[in-house]
């Protein structure tokens, strides 16, 4: 099942559709998630920001490195404002590294 969500993925990020992407952010499977925030970060549309955004609180040390990586991509100054607020509420080393990495990559884009 893994790989068919993938493709699927894959097609409606060519069609930018974030909101259908969005929906598998909920999946139990860490490649699909991961999957969909790379999609919705290039999508890089005002959905596709918040959902990201709503995926660095989560339990999951991955997601939360993987939602970072995004909003970095993404670049905007929305992405940078929450990176920075969830820089000091995060406990996690490898996390607070992909944001440190995430807001450095943003930097160097403006």
């Amino acid at each position: 099942m893994e790989q068919h969500d993938l493709s699927k993925i894959q097609k409606l990020q060519e069609k930018g559709k974030s909101d259908k992407i969005i929906k598998y952010l909920s999946s139990s499977d860490d490649t699909v998630v991961v999957a969909a925030l790379e999609a919705l970060s290039r999508i890089k549309d005002e959905d596709s920001v918040n959902s990201i955004a709503h995926m660095i609180d989560n339990p999951d040390t991955k997601i939360r490195v993987e939602a970072a990586k995004a909003l970095g991509s993404i670049g905007t100054e929305y992405a940078k404002t929450y990176l920075l607020h969830r820089l000091n509420a995060e406990q996690d080393e490898t996390v607070k590294t992909a944001i440190k990495e995430a807001l450095h990559t943003l930097a160097e884009h403006h």
